[in-house]
């Protein structure tokens, strides 16, 4: 087996257009004569031609008019099989005027032709049409095979296999190098592998230092979904093929299997950008191939899992049967080292899947990478699993890295327990400036089963069960926090909102060298408008904003503050409206795309390019844009405030005299009381960022919902939510329904804080998470006791002030003098209590050996789990062993180093930031 080197992975996407140009000057194959061309055609043809020509970086001996040269009918009533095989020669480029060319016989073509096209001319890949006798009857019928040659170009037409699902065309081609399929697109409904072959583009490379390219690929008008293996997948590349593919901006949508496939090639296939969405079985399958110099990548891609919302072109009846986002296999060969980086994956609503990433252990493929992706599970899918390794097959390194992926949703449950799963003798495995952020029902961060020399650092795990619990794992782990929230996906819409997300990257990407007959932004023929949330009938709302192109290619991206919908008949398909956000493209000078909308407009930006921006028919500049309309919906009828939301609670912070910068966003609505906010903060929707420093001056907010994230980006405040003081940790669940709350601490169960006096006049404070009350006649005239704290004095030896109390002691500190602190009888050091975060290790009956460090002070907390005269906790360190028990501990700053060998849970929170 070929060993895998790094090669060139960290090349540019944008190098596609430069590679098909170097690889023909490489090969010099302008060389060929005029004379030798001239012999090629039919005498008639010939004459009839231009003569030499350039195009898409290729010199063509020929041009020929399919309709004015070869005589093909564009209706679509006789076929053209014949005079499309007579010129089938080195040289020829067959460019195809706007209908319909029917095709009856598949083109065997394997003469090992040069420089070879089939151009559409029309403004859209949709005005040249292939099409073919209606319904194929089992034949599975191929329109172009072609096994051998280079420099083959197809471009700008389409396929139609019209909704008899029956009829469909697929087309098969191998070149040594330089192949290039672009602005392609398969119409109409895909059948089963009953009446179609197991795929629409089968695409290889014959030869190690080719590199052919499909650049729009568009597969996205509904198929059959029997479910596997009986669906139709999108593109293949087989195990013949030893070079490179590579795929751009490609969408494939709703296919009956596979979006596409490469999990035994030699070669290697590499993604850039694209959309993958609802494919059955699995949306991307790679492998990282067996290239002597190179790796298989996908960099850039979407992939959308909405199963209960198909698109437009699904039948009644269709339903999406085992999906999964990306499965890394390699069929048994053993590959090693695919790369997955700056990928976004969105899974919404899902039925049984293997995962939406996953390497299953029949798939005998070794490590991989993912790197800078961001993740979205809002179903019960397995988010990541990297199931055993098959070491007897399996190319080493074995390990799985995680390197700066965000994993965030609503998921309550995963199969494994945990969002991630690194299984059996995946060693060398690492998480590293990741995070993952799961805060429903009972779901762990990292799980990992039986791998040795795996690190988890630098990583933020916040979820609602145990950050990390390793079986038989040795793995080390260091500056872990548990307190933040995390990236979300960008293309968070059900057609993708980032540039590798939906069609509109074929703007961004147009060869400078191509015939404007392919700007597609001309491409209005489209159905697929009908993917905007509004319907075409919906009133207009009062403001507009209108984008005019001005020659540049631009995309933009903008949020309102209440409804959105588009104007009739200026959006495109590569538009996406999703609730009050739309992205979009435009190029074309002069061309629009409108809005009309309530509300105002809360943000807005050109993520590449610029356009002219009109609001109410007033043209402002980018950053103008979100002050254009403010105060302008209180006018209409469709007035927001008519349902104004319920801002019936109230989040206050106090300054203590320290500089403190804060952010945090609220479910519903929000906005500032009175006039506490000061220019320095914002409010940007739902979400608030200011600072607050002198003591005691508030900066004060209104809300409806509840608290979703809170964080002090720097120093500290007091928080108050609904007048009662919370910490940072608590601020999401102080004003989650506040009749559900109410049951939640009273469900807690009761604890007792005793302060014994030693004859040294003392005043004490405390504060606790839950409920607080003094028991029976302890408590003097002088002692203060609130809900949830108290400050009171205690001196004389042996008297006691003492406390009921529900959750934990969130604060004790003595502001003169000290006293005795009993907790359920325990004598504590009061110290414990002033250490912000938290660290449980919960053996589970085998034992488990814990070593860790943390670049503050740390303490035992004995109210949680003691720790045995065997453990030690001095300077900073924490080492000792569980079994069946817990030891837990308070401290502050960060973890700096974590050993843990053994099966046992360990659970954290990060409190101090």
């Amino acid at each position: 087996m070929a060993r895998l080197t790094d090669g060139d992975d960290d090349e540019s996407a944008a190098d596609s257009d430069s590679i098909l140009e170097s690889q023909l000057n490489r090969r010099n194959y302008l060389k060929l004569g005029a004379m030798a061309a001239s012999t090629a055609l039919s005498a008639g043809v010939a004459s009839a031609a231009s003569g030499p020509e350039e195009r898409f970086g290729i010199q063509w001996d020929r041009v020929v008019n399919a309709v004015d040269d070869l005589g093909m009918d564009p209706n679509g009533n006789e076929p053209i099989d014949n005079q499309l095989d007579s010129a089938y020669e080195s040289g020829t480029l067959i460019e195809f005027p706007p209908g319909e060319y029917l095709a009856t016989e598949t083109q065997y073509w394997n003469d090992d032709v040069s420089r070879f096209g089939m151009v559409g001319t029309g403004s859209s890949h949709k005005d040249v049409q292939f099409v073919f006798p209606s319904g194929n009857n089992g034949e599975k019928y191929r329109f172009l095979e072609i096994t051998s040659g280079d420099h083959h170009v197809l471009k700008n037409f389409s396929i139609q296999q019209t909704d008899d699902a029956t009829t469909t065309a697929d087309i098969w081609m191998i070149n040594d190098d330089g192949g290039l399929i672009e602005d392609v697109e398969w119409l109409g409904r895909t059948p089963t592998d009953n009446d179609a072959r197991r795929q629409l583009l089968a695409y290889d490379c014959s030869s190690v230092d080719g590199v052919n390219v499909a650049r729009r690929v568009y597969m996205r008008e509904g198929a059959e979904l029997p479910g596997y293996p009986d669906g139709v997948a999108g593109i293949r590349v087989q195990g013949g093929s030893v070079g490179e593919i590579r795929l751009v901006d490609c969408h494939i949508e709703q296919r009956g299997s596979s979006s596409f496939r490469a999990t035994h090639t030699r070669g290697v296939l590499r993604v850039e950008g694209g959309l993958f969405k609802n494919n059955d079985n699995t949306n991307m399958r790679i492998s990282a191939g067996d290239h002597p110099e190179k790796t298989s990548w996908i960099k850039g891609a979407t992939v959308i899992m909405d199963a209960d919302n198909l698109n437009e072109h699904a039948h009644d009846g269709d339903s999406l049967d085992s999906p999964e986002g990306l499965r890394i296999d390699s069929t048994g060969n053993g590959y090693a080292g695919v790369l997955i980086e700056d990928c976004d994956f969105i899974f919404k609503s899902c039925p049984t899947s293997r995962g939406i990433v996953s390497s299953p252990t029949w798939g005998g493929h070794g490590g991989f990478t993912l790197r800078n992706c961001r993740i979205q599970n809002d179903t019960s899918v397995q988010t990541i699993h990297a199931d055993s390794v098959d070491t007897d097959t399996a190319d080493k390194p074995w390990g799985v890295n995680l390197e700066n992926v965000s994993i965030t949703g609503s998921a309550r449950s995963q199969p494994s327990g945990a969002a991630v799963c690194i299984d059996n003798d995946r060693n060398g495995s690492t998480v590293q400036n990741s995070c993952i952020h799961f805060p429903n029902g009972d779901v762990d961060g990292v799980l990992v089963n039986d791998a040795t020399s795996c690190e988890i650092v630098d990583s933020n795990i916040n979820v609602s069960g145990q950050a990390t619990v390793f079986s038989g794992a040795d793995v080390d782990t260091s500056n872990i926090t548990s307190g933040d929230s995390c990236p979300l996906p960008s293309a968070d819409s059900s057609t993708g909102g980032d540039s590798s997300t939906t069609d509109s990257t074929t703007d961004s990407t147009t060869d400078s060298t191509t015939d404007s007959t392919t700007d597609s932004t001309t491409d209005s023929t489209t159905d697929s408008t009908t993917d905007s949330a509004t319907d075409s009938t919906t009133e207009d709302l009062p403001n507009e904003i209108r984008l005019v192109g001005t020659g540049t290619t631009t995309q933009y991206e903008f949020t309102v503050t209440d409804s959105l919908q588009a104007s009739d008949g200026t959006i495109e398909e590569w538009d996406d409206i999703e609730s009050g956000t739309a992205t979009g493209w435009i190029t074309t000078e002069g061309v629009e795309d409108a809005y009309t909308f309530s509300g105002d407009v809360d943000s807005f930006s050109f993520l590449e390019g610029e356009s002219e921006v009109y609001v109410n028919g007033e043209q402002v500049s980018e950053s103008a844009v979100t002050d254009a309309t403010t105060d302008s919906s209180t006018d209409g009828s469709t007035d927001s405030t008519t349902d104004s939301p319920d801002l019936s609670h109230e989040l206050r912070l106090v300054g203590t005299g320290t500089q403190t910068q804060y952010e945090f966003t609220v479910s519903d609505a929000l906005e500032a009381s009175g006039d506490t906010i000061e220019s320095w903060d914002t409010i940007d929707g739902t979400s608030a960022a200011g600072w607050i420093t002198t003591e005691g001056v508030e900066d004060v907010f209104n809300f409806a919902g509840s608290v979703t994230s809170f964080g002090f980006v720097e120093g500290e405040a007091e928080i108050y939510v609904d007048g009662e003081q919370v910490t940072e940790s608590t601020v999401t669940d102080a004003a989650t329904d506040s009749t559900t709350d109410s049951t939640d601490d009273s469900t807690d169960s009761q604890n007792e804080l005793r302060l014994v006096g030693t004859g040294v006049e003392t005043q004490y404070e405390v504060a606790v998470s839950g409920t607080l009350e003094a028991s029976d006649d302890t408590i003097e005239e002088w002692d203060d006791v609130s809900e949830s704290s108290a400050a009171g004095w205690v001196t004389t030896e042996g008297v006691e002030d003492v406390y009921a109390f529900t959750g934990t002691i969130t604060s004790l500190s003595f502001l003169q003098g000290e006293a005795e602190v009993y907790v359920n009888g325990t004598r504590v050091d009061p110290a414990v209590f002033s250490l912000p975060n938290t660290l449980v290790v919960e053996g589970d009956g085998s034992e488990t050996t814990y070593d860790f460090m943390v670049s503050g002070d740390i303490l035992n907390d004995p109210l949680v789990g003691p720790t045995e005269s065997a453990d030690s906790v001095t300077s900073g360190k924490a080492k000792g062993s569980v079994t069946d028990d817990v030891d837990a501990f308070r401290f502050s700053g960060d973890i700096t180093k974590m050993n843990l060998t053994g099966d046992a849970a360990l659970t954290f929170e990060d409190n101090d930031g």
